[in-house]
């Protein structure tokens, strides 16, 4: 894992209080695996918009798939190179 995949790993296993599940990995699908659900999601989207100070628009949400830490943390570099 890269930095930023690994800082929203960290947050996301220890906010929403998952220890060592074997199923949490980068790429598992947060909402199908039952690990975050809607609020979960706005909850991840500010932490992301802080942590990184960028704007996560309607429209990328619309565009980017972010329903894993590896979906999230590639459209946080996206947004980094402008």
């Amino acid at each position: 894992m890269n930095e930023t995949e690994l800082a929203i790993y960290d947050y996301i296993r220890i906010n929403f209080e998952i220890d060592d599940d074997p199923d949490f990995t980068p790429d598992v699908n947060l909402f199908d695996y039952g690990f975050v659900d809607s609020l979960g999601a706005t909850e991840i989207l500010m932490f992301v918009e802080q942590n990184w100070n960028i704007a996560i628009t309607q429209a990328d949400l619309t565009l980017y798939p972010m329903n894993s830490v590896r979906e999230i943390a590639g459209v946080v570099s996206k947004k980094l190179r402008g």
